[in-house]
This record gives structure tokens, C-alpha cells and sequence, in this order.
């Protein structure tokens, strides 16, 4: 299914590239930069949750919360089981107020991390919780 969406004009290879060169601009905090990078990726590869995960992790951290709340909202349709994109939309959705968002949110990522033993968002859920008195 992922070859009948691959561009020929844009390879793997180049993919790979792309999304490297996404991250040195996340990673240096040229967020513009790094989101049109992502943005160019989620379009040429919409099944592709890593670029969303990417996307919405950038738009966070440049506080563009509505912008990020789409992004995670796309990579939770792509990973079903993950509990992050949730936890991300709740972090999102408490930066903006909107605490009865969040703490749906925030339950879905809770679902789902409790599902394995020691998961690392267990405590981080707790903490989101105790902080917002959910």
C-alpha cells in the first residue's frame, strides 16, 4: 500500500533526507523551518504517523497548540494503540484552557498506557492530573 503512495518524484532516499534535515531545524529551534518540512512530508506521505508525530511536536513547541492538536489528532488515527499523541493533544489542550478537552485526552493516553507494565507516561499522566485536579 505505502509504493502506491510514494512519489516517484520524491523517493525514499530523498524522504529520508527531507525528514533529517526537518529534524537539524527542530532540533536547532527553527521551528518555521522544521514545520514546513513536516507539512511537505504529511502531505506526500499522509499514512506516514512518524511525520505527523513530528509536526505536531514542532507546532507544540513553537505554541501553535491549535495547529499541533490536528497533527496529533491525525497521528492517534494512525497509531491506534499509542498513548502519546494523546498525551501531547492534553498538554496542548491545558496550554490553551480547554481543561474538559484535556482531560478526555488525558484519559485516552492513560487507556492506553496502562496497557504495559511501567509505561514511562504513567507517572507524567499522574503528575498532568494531580497538577490540574482531574
Amino acid at each position: 500500500m505505502q509504493e502506491a503512495l510514494s512519489d516517484p518524484h520524491f523517493p525514499d532516499t530523498e524522504v529520508e533526507k527531507f525528514y533529517t534535515y526537518g529534524f537539524a531545524h527542530y532540533g536547532t529551534g527553527n521551528w518555521a523551518e522544521a514545520a514546513d518540512v513536516f507539512r511537505v512530508l504529511c502531505t506526500k506521505r499522509p499514512l506516514e504517523a512518524r511525520f505527523w508525530f513530528a509536526l505536531g511536536a514542532t507546532l507544540q513547541e513553537a505554541r501553535s497548540y491549535h495547529d499541533a492538536l490536528h497533527s496529533w489528532a491525525m497521528a492517534a488515527l494512525l497509531t491506534k494503540e499509542d498513548p502519546y499523541p494523546h498525551f501531547h493533544a492534553a498538554e496542548c489542550c491545558f496550554s490553551l484552557l480547554m481543561k474538559e478537552d484535556a482531560s478526555k485526552a488525558l484519559m485516552e493516553a492513560e487507556q492506553r498506557a496502562l496497557k504495559e507494565p511501567n509505561h514511562p507516561l504513567k507517572d507524567k499522566i499522574g503528575l498532568l492530573k494531580q497538577q490540574w485536579r482531574l
